[in-house]
């Protein structure tokens, strides 16, 4: 599959655009595992991503979201996790995981480390490239489920929310982020100087 992933590559120029693409295989590979795995059976695909991927949203996205399809699933994400790290091993990537369970939104960071380097876009063998996995096992009330098949480097059987429901769940990111600060007038980074 690294093959796949250099021919993916051969005439782009930007730097910055080659790692985008880069992690969006990645993206894309992690969904795979995932639906051979049988999650989306209680996951749907939300957020930024899910938009790229399913409606072309023209920004890419560092993470990966989901959330349970109704509350009290179980939602195996450890193990997930765990069959994930395995299927890029079983292909030569340098992979690890840290995963964090302990609150309602669990995560883990999934970093291949040297793909940069292997691909020729980093001098330094040790730079990583992670993808970031969420999932919120309280979902919630009046989401609507659809199920869409897309491909996007390899065929994808995705359950996600509807467009509406996706829309809603950025509009309440938006609102309820900590670090959106509207009304408030934040102090200018030191050596900034605010112009009057």
């Amino acid at each position: 599959m690294k093959d796949y992933l250099r021919q993916q590559l051969k005439n782009v120029q930007d730097i910055n655009l080659a790692k985008c693409l880069i992690r969006e295989y990645l993206q894309a590979r992690t969904l795979e595992s995932l639906q051979d795995n049988n999650a989306f059976v209680n996951w749907a695909f939300v957020g930024g991503t899910a938009l790229r991927f399913l409606y072309s949203m023209p920004r890419f996205s560092e993470d990966l979201d989901f959330s349970t399809a109704a509350p009290g699933l179980e939602d195996n994400f450890v193990p997930l996790m765990q069959k994930i790290k395995n299927q890029f091993l079983a292909e030569d990537y340098s992979v690890s995981i840290k995963a964090k369970t302990a609150k309602t939104v669990k995560a883990a960071f999934i970093k291949f480390e040297g793909l940069l380097h292997e691909m020729g876009l980093s001098p330094h063998r040790s730079e990583v490239i992670s993808i970031k996995v969420e999932i919120d096992t309280n979902p919630p009330i009046g989401a609507k489920l659809q199920t869409s098949i897309i491909r996007k480097h390899c065929l994808l059987n995705l359950q996600h929310y509807d467009k509406s429901s996706l829309l809603a769940g950025k509009l309440h990111a938006l609102l309820m982020r900590k670090y959106t600060n509207a009304g408030t007038n934040p102090q200018p980074k030191q050596g900034f100087v605010a112009r009057k």
